[in-house]
């Protein structure tokens, strides 16, 4: 995921999963890959990559990690 920190919104989402006959050892590999790339791809002082790792949606990484939540939302009981 990719979030411009000013406002705190996400400008870009992924969700990678394992493929066919992909071993756990390769499938950390592509993911540590593209990873890179997209922390290349999205370089700027107001862009923050985040990786989430076992989560299906930004709505489940946010109930997860609260801290990347709209501003005023940490700590808060939903």
């Amino acid at each position: 995921m990719v979030r411009d920190q000013k406002s705190g919104r996400f400008v870009y989402v992924e969700q990678m999963e394992r493929r066919r006959g992909e071993t756990p050892w390769e499938y950390a590999r592509r993911s540590a890959r593209r990873e890179g790339q997209i922390r290349d791809h999205f370089a700027g002082d107001t862009l923050e990559v985040i990786v989430g790792w076992g989560t299906g949606s930004v709505e489940e990484f946010l109930k997860s990690y609260p801290e990347y939540g709209p501003e005023g939302t940490y700590g808060e009981s939903g």
